[in-house]
């Protein structure tokens, strides 16, 4: 498997698939323990993508464009049976992205999309750019985010080795916008952290414009990276959702994936 796809536990007679994005600086790591809660009849894809964990010596993507292009050529084999894409704040536009040149390419989508921690894909995560600050002033905003433990932001040795990732993530996250009018007929499921600061509810109903289906807005406690902590939460509001579309997919449909 190639080394963009972090495979925790391969189910290959699973009934589902979920591929994980994680956020700006994250890693595969926040999605591995997830198996343990998971239901059994999925598979958990995370995906590690260059600058990061395994990947730490690799140049990262600062291009949504460039990340993609790398990325979309190994989705399609993923795709053999019903899969759900959740991303978490800049994964969440990630997979938006990726799922919107499946389109255009004709090839399967996902039955299930989870927006978590993201305004829309339509509204630029920042009006004023922070990636190209001074390291003083960049570590200022990391901190003010609260996704980065103190320990690391005082640690020289550890920072100059995370900055170059950091700095790329967050050119993508603060620079994509995406402008085309494109929708998705799979249900959509949106993600919110109830003290989270820098994304309102009506950032995260921005999603809506995307998908026919109304979508389905869940708050859950904890600030922007409760997916770190409250991942218990988060596991309950997918296995949830892979009941939902277990119910929902009989044998016959499940069948045409195969």
């Amino acid at each position: 498997m190639s080394k963009w796809l972090v495979n925790p536990l391969p189910r290959p007679d699973a009934d589902l698939r979920l591929i994980c994005f994680p956020y700006a600086g994250g890693n595969a790591a926040t999605f591995t323990p997830w198996i343990k809660q998971l239901s059994t009849n999925v598979e958990l894809i995370a995906i590690q993508a260059p600058g990061r964990a395994s990947r730490l010596f690799e140049s990262p993507h600062n291009n949504m464009d460039e990340l993609i292009a790398e990325l979309l050529p190994l989705i399609p084999t993923l795709l053999d049976k019903p899969t759900i894409f959740y991303g978490h704040s800049l994964g969440s536009r990630v997979a938006f992205e990726l799922m919107t040149r499946l389109k255009a390419q004709g090839l399967p989508l996902p039955v299930h999309f989870i927006a978590s921690g993201s305004r829309g894909p339509q509204v630029k995560a920042k009006e004023n750019t922070t990636y190209h600050l001074a390291d003083d002033a960049f570590m200022t905003e990391l901190e003010n985010l609260n996704g980065t433990p103190k320990a690391v932001l005082e640690n020289k040795e550890l920072m100059e080795l995370f900055l170059p990732l950091l700095r790329a993530d967050f050119e993508i996250a603060e620079t994509y916008q995406y402008n085309s009018k494109i929708t998705f007929d799979c249900p959509l499921t949106v993600l919110g952290g109830e003290q989270d600061i820098q994304i309102t509810r009506e950032h995260l109903q921005g999603w809506q414009d995307f998908f026919a289906l109304p979508a389905d807005i869940q708050i859950l406690p904890g600030d922007h990276f409760f997916i770190d902590s409250h991942p218990e939460l988060v596991t309950e509001q997918v296995n949830n959702i892979i009941g939902q579309l277990t119910a929902k997919l009989p044998a016959k449909a499940i069948s045409q994936y195969g």
